[in-house]
């Protein structure tokens, strides 16, 4: 989830972005002659929705409508990848919590080997073929490993044919590469694509993807596997990467800055995009308040396969419904989010949907009614959301373009972690049960995130 939508815009709140030379001349480039992009070049025109409509931007910038539409296209086969790949080697592997936990961890591994150079690399070429070749290459993978699924007997007891547990993992490990590159290249594409004035609207937009696609993907798979098995999932997720591909074609880029050649080294950019973070204490604090979601909340995911099966004593279908709630939650919060707003001020909101999620964690570890878990993981998912789209938010006014693919490869790092949380958090429900794990895990992040919320004065005073 993970939503996550990254920190994406301007130098600072009076500067408009400006567009590449090579876009500046485009048909129905919002561009002055000066070569900057004005926030007013896109009038509104007659029609259903006005600019203070939340769906304004997708009826008004058809860049950001392709985008938005591949958006969902990749949080939906994320999804499915996540549920079947963690039923598939708890059937593998006769019940292995521990690797059911950490095949899906693993997958966010390589963030913390290629993300950092994936931001360099978005800095300074063109960040729509990237996703485009990234997400051609993982249609290949998912396709590969559909082939094994299908050549195998999965029925059996034991299980024959050419599939083992350890191919899992190697998929999981090829997919978080392609993952890993693309996820901050396509959100600093959300920028890129529409003008500054209607960037926050596009970034809730974007936001809705990933709990209506918690919804549909978990569910969608889940009944994928009870009734046809496993293997039509992959070749779904590769559909949905092919879709992804073709949606790009067509997309332009109208509000990117000029890409200037760069002098200096690979090595010394990724310097100077640290050195940009450290100096400015917002974005420090903004990104310290992601670690918590990428240690407890993934891996949480990850792990319903156990909690569904040792705990509620229930099966694939509804492993599938208690993700979905996840995505319930959500899409409650996006209505409520595009609709009124935050209420109060967004670093605000955005620290107490930190701290309601952990309560929401710790909440769930207690229960053992199929409903009541259904609940409170709903709970769990509208702080998330209003987490998530009030931290990208927040972190797309104060970053520029110009250091904005490092600046969120930087943000996207902790992603690294979440195996290693995963995989500490899978031997101790291993070792223990999981409503033990879970209570003192979500006892220890409730404190962690009321000391956020106590000291980190700044962001609590965004607006």
């Amino acid at each position: 989830m993970t939503t996550n939508a990254g920190p994406d815009p301007a130098d600072n709140p009076d500067r408009p972005q400006e567009p590449s030379t090579s876009e500046a001349s485009s048909p129905g480039s919002a561009v002055t002659a000066a070569g900057e992009a004005r926030d007013d070049a896109a009038p509104p025109r007659r029609g259903r929705f006005t600019r203070s409509s939340s769906f304004y931007a997708l009826k008004q910038y058809p860049d950001f409508r392709y985008l938005w539409v591949g958006n969902f296209l990749t949080v939906g086969a994320q999804w499915i990848q996540v549920l079947t790949i963690g039923w598939l080697v708890l059937h593998l592997t006769d019940g292995n919590a521990f690797l059911t936990g950490t095949v899906v961890g693993i997958r966010t591994f390589p963030v913390l080997l290629i993300g950092p150079w994936a931001g360099v690399l978005a800095d300074r070429i063109d960040r729509r073929k990237m996703v485009m070749v990234t997400q051609g290459c993982m249609a290949v993978a998912a396709c590969g490993f559909a082939m094994l699924v299908i050549l195998t007997d999965l029925d059996a007891r034991p299980v024959t044919g050419p599939l083992q547990w350890w191919h899992a993992f190697v998929y999981m490990g090829i997919a978080g590469v392609a993952h890993s590159i693309i996820q901050p290249v396509r959100q600093a594409m959300v920028a890129n694509t529409v003008p500054r004035n209607d960037l926050a609207s596009a970034l809730a937009l974007t936001g809705i993807a990933h709990p209506s696609m918690r919804i549909t993907g978990p569910a969608l798979g889940g009944l994928l596997i009870v009734t046809l098995g496993y293997k039509w999932n992959f070749l779904l997720e590769a559909i949905a990467y092919l879709g992804i591909v073709l949606l790009m074609i067509p997309v332009r880029l109208r509000y990117r800055e000029e890409v200037r050649r760069r002098s200096e080294s690979a090595l010394r950019s990724m310097a100077e995009g640290l050195a940009y973070v450290a100096k400015e204490p917002r974005i420090l604090q903004l990104i310290v308040m992601s670690l918590i979601p990428n240690f407890v909340f993934s891996p949480l995911a990850f792990l319903l396969p156990v909690f569904t099966t040792e705990v509620l004593h229930r099966g694939a279908g509804s492993g599938g419904l208690l993700a979905a709630a996840i995505g319930g939650g959500g899409i409650i919060a996006a209505i409520i989010v595009s609709s009124i707003g935050y209420i109060v001020r967004k670093g605000m909101a955005t620290a107490l949907g930190m701290v309601g999620g952990c309560v929401f964690v710790l909440f769930f570890a207690q229960s053992h009614w199929f409903l009541a878990s259904m609940l409170l993981l709903g709970g769990l998912g509208f702080c998330q959301y209003v987490f998530r789209v009030g931290n990208s938010t927040l972190l797309a006014t104060i970053t520029p373009d110009a250091l904005r693919g490092r600046v969120m490869s930087i943000y996207f790092l902790d992603n690294g972690f979440t195996p290693l949380a995963t995989l500490l958090i899978s031997v101790f429900v291993h070792f223990w049960t999981p409503t033990g794990a879970f209570t003192v895990i979500g006892a220890v992040v409730v404190v962690l995130a009321a000391l956020q919320l106590v000291f980190f004065r700044q962001v609590r005073q965004l607006e």
